[in-house]
């Protein structure tokens, strides 16, 4: 394959992405097919065929491309050296977008219960995810020792996951939205809660 085949190879092959992402977003995952993908690339249904083998596959690899994006802010943020900047990243990536997040990750446990031909990717979904998640370990395990806390990493990490889910849930009701919505403030109180999360608490005089 040449350079330039090659080049368009790969933009027509992200144009299947962003409009499966599309799509997914506007309508959920078992309304659309390869043909609505298709008629919105403006490509034979045939076509997607070379870049995936199904719409399961390609599902994943928009995921994988989410993970990767994620890992990348992460990696940035660690150079900060500040657990505080670390956390807020993750959290505005995550949150800047809760029903990607939240959709995402339906699909992630439905194609993880019901699809064994999709372990390789999986397999390199995981690895991404590990890999960001070991690089937030020390500046974890140090905030830990300076709080004097005996929480473990790991359950400081859940505790954050957690957080998460929760709050990406409450910004895509549509009564938060409309009665309560406080997006920063919301954000705001989160970090705090996370950063306090652990401590030991003040002996009472």
């Amino acid at each position: 394959m040449s350079q330039q085949r090659a080049i368009a190879f790969r933009a027509r092959e992200q144009a299947i992405l962003n409009a499966a992402e599309y799509l997914l977003l506007e309508l959920g995952d078992e309304s659309i097919t390869i043909e609505m993908i298709a008629e919105r690339v403006g490509i034979a249904k045939g076509t997607i065929y070379k870049h995936f083998q199904s719409k399961d596959e390609l599902i994943l690899q928009l995921l994988i491309a989410y993970e990767s994006e994620l890992a990348v802010t992460m990696l940035e943020a660690a150079k900060s050296d500040d657990i505080a900047q670390i956390i807020q990243a993750y959290f505005s990536f995550r949150l800047s977008a809760p029903e990607k997040h939240l959709l995402f990750e339906r699909l992630e446990n439905k194609l993880a219960a019901t699809r064994r031909t999709l372990r390789p990717y999986f397999a390199r979904l995981y690895f991404i995810r590990k890999s960001y998640l070991r690089q937030m370990l020390p500046f974890v395990t140090r905030h830990l020792a300076e709080q004097n806390s005996v929480m473990t990493a790991r359950d400081y990490l859940s505790a954050g996951w957690a957080l998460v889910q929760g709050t990406a849930a409450i910004l895509h009701s549509s009564f938060y939205q409309r009665y309560l919505g406080d997006r920063e403030g919301l954000l705001a109180a989160l970090l705090e809660a996370l950063l306090g999360l652990g401590s030991q608490p003040q002996a009472k005089s």
